[in-house]
């Protein structure tokens, strides 16, 4: 263990009910500094079952970063211990939604053809969780996100995503299967902030700005403590900005 992450451990104050994020980040080559992360870090609303910690760790601390490089490289290793997790378990929903909770952020953060094949691998994992588990809440929300994100590509883009680079499974995409996943996820699971602030988005692109507003409320009601929480709030404090200034 490198001594910044000593450090971490020490600052964290861990406690037995908190998971020990030093340890669990000790196992991995990206350097996270103290600054970067929160002084406690409970598991987030999001993470449920069988989630392996070193996945949803450095799935917040790549929020938490700042810095887009190394964002991306802790994504690449939790992407690689979510994987690894999955090998002999491959029937486990825990574990399958833990890659498809990565593989999701890498679509979201990537560009050009690695944002592509992120999220037409996202797409078949996400098949995998919702035929092992249909009422998934969180897998749901995942594929209306993903829905919601294929149709915000202007058309060239939406094209060539679901004809050359590899994301034909994306041609089904709609605002309508969009909103039937994520009014799933939030009703099912309303204690997770982004369930809230991926369906006002989507009620924002249908223009439907009194029904966001009100989604928008509910992430603001809620506690934030992780760093996704935290970059949640920050959102929807924007979006509740632009939508007054309409």
């Amino acid at each position: 263990m490198n001594k910044r992450l000593i450090g971490l451990v020490a600052a964290l104050g861990v406690t037995s009910t908190i998971v020990p994020v030093g340890d669990v980040l000790a196992q991995v080559d990206v350097e996270v500094t103290v600054l970067e992360l929160p002084t406690r870090l409970h598991k987030p609303a999001w993470v449920v079952g069988d989630v392996p910690d070193t996945v949803w760790v450095l799935m917040e601390a790549a929020v938490a970063t700042g810095d887009e490089d190394r964002m991306k490289a802790m994504l690449v290793e939790a992407e690689g211990f979510a994987r690894a997790a999955v090998v002999d378990h491959e029937d486990n929903v825990g574990r399958r939604f833990a890659l498809a909770a990565v593989l999701g952020m890498r679509a979201d953060r990537e560009g050009g053809r690695t944002k592509v094949k992120a999220a037409s691998a996202l797409h078949d994992e996400l098949q995998v969780v919702l035929d092992l588990d249909p009422a998934h809440a969180r897998a749901r929300y995942m594929m209306g996100r993903l829905h919601a994100g294929v149709r915000r590509m202007n058309g060239i883009t939406r094209w060539l995503a679901t004809n050359l680079l590899g994301g034909a499974t994306l041609k089904e995409a709609s605002w309508e299967l969009a909103e039937e996943h994520l009014r799933f996820a939030e009703s099912t699971a309303p204690e997770v902030p982004d369930h809230h602030l991926q369906l006002a988005r989507v009620y924002e692109d249908t223009d439907r700005y009194r029904l966001a507003a009100g989604e928008i409320e509910h992430v603001l009601a809620m506690p934030a403590t992780s760093p996704m929480e935290l970059e949640a709030r920050a959102e929807a404090l924007q979006m509740l900005s632009d939508l007054e200034s309409n």
